[in-house]
């Protein structure tokens, strides 16, 4: 029982995650639309909120990787994690592309144009969601390395190149905020910024291992003041600068926005602080939990579906209704396939869970 509430946390921010992606692409249309009004700042401040979960779904893995003895097998980590990642990532972008091709009006379903759809699938995404797996795979591919550094280098090491990131992060901020020439040239460090082995998102990887082996000193109070704070500072810093962009900008709301890293810290924390829960609520996190992927990778499949049949998203209650289907279906069908033998691992990337009677 230890165990399993040793790590309850992660679940919990697992499937907090999930749901913050679905609702993130349920009103991405919103957004862009109908701006100015009280719908669009509701939707606005929730995806503010709603951020925090890709960073977060980047900071498990390297917390739970970064932890197993397992990660030092390189047989291990290519067998047993990039093949479970690759395999259903690719069978969902052939769906995916078959189904966007289904709602294209103007382009028509055949093998041919399936084809050209898929044959830039090793050096881009086929569909949008799809990004994270060309940004999360390489970090699996390196974890022996990331591992070997984290348990061998000194808490002050991996401190400095967490902050080494940080600084990079408020560079590419500042950089997209400032409005003048003169001012980018003073935030852009290319110094730093040209490390390459930090870039991008890899710092999010190192970060969630670091806050899950740290007991950060800070209470609940001041970790929800501080969530909080980054929800409203996000939102209000996403309204100015699409007024006065005149279109929506998602600068704030950048994974490498230094704003979303405060957030999805403190979130990450927050969550991981969870020990226990009633018996009935730890079954269903652990339930949504094990399926998180599967969900990840067929969401957005149905989001194009429903739009395809009439279900917009250009309205608060209707990216709401999109929401609560495409969350319901996703997971349904990621139970229900966890179920079915062979399915379960190319489809979900989850291991066959045999039915109870």
């Amino acid at each position: 029982m230890k165990e399993y509430n040793k790590f309850l946390g992660i679940d919990i921010i697992r499937v907090v995650s999930m749901f913050c992606v679905i609702f993130l692409h349920c009103a991405s249309n919103r957004l862009r639309v109908e701006m100015g009004n009280a719908g669009w700042d509701i939707v606005n401040y929730l995806t503010a909120f709603a951020t925090c979960g890709v960073p977060m779904f980047f900071m498990i893995s390297g917390a739970l990787i970064l932890k197993s003895k397992n990660t030092y097998s390189i047989k291990y980590t290519l067998k047993e994690r990039v093949l479970r990642l690759l395999i259903p990532m690719i069978i969902w972008s052939v769906i995916a592309a078959a189904v966007r091709l289904y709602t294209d009006e103007e382009v028509a379903l055949t093998a041919g144009n399936l084809y050209g759809e898929m044959i830039n699938f090793f050096s881009k995404p086929v569909a949008v969601h799809l990004w994270f797996m060309y940004y999360l795979i390489p970090m699996y591919l390196i974890s022996p390395a990331l591992k070997s550094f984290t348990d061998n280098a000194d808490g002050k090491v991996v401190r400095y190149i967490i902050i080494l990131w940080l600084i990079q992060i408020l560079s590419f901020t500042l950089t997209g905020i400032l409005k003048e020439d003169s001012q980018k040239a003073l935030v852009n460090i290319n110094l730093i910024n040209n490390i390459g082995f930090i870039s991008g998102y890899l710092g999010y990887f190192i970060l969630g291992w670091y806050l899950f082996n740290t007991d950060i000193k800070i209470s609940n109070l001041w970790l929800i003041i501080i969530a909080i704070g980054a929800v409203i500072f996000i939102g209000a810093g996403t309204k100015t600068v699409t007024e006065y962009n005149g279109f929506y900008t998602e600068t704030f709301k950048s994974y490498r926005s230094i704003f979303v890293v405060v957030l999805s810290s403190a979130v990450f924390i927050l969550l991981n602080r969870i020990k226990n829960l009633p018996g009935f609520l730890h079954s269903i996190v652990g339930e949504l939990a094990a399926v998180s992927y599967g969900v990840y990778l067929s969401h957005n499949v149905i989001i194009d579906l429903l739009n395809r049949w009439g279900l917009k998203n250009h309205s608060l209650i209707v990216v709401c209704m999109t929401f609560l289907i495409a969350s319901v279906s996703s997971v349904v069908l990621m139970m229900v396939i966890r179920r079915i033998k062979f399915a379960s691992t190319v489809l979900a990337g989850v291991k066959w869970v045999k039915k109870e009677n």
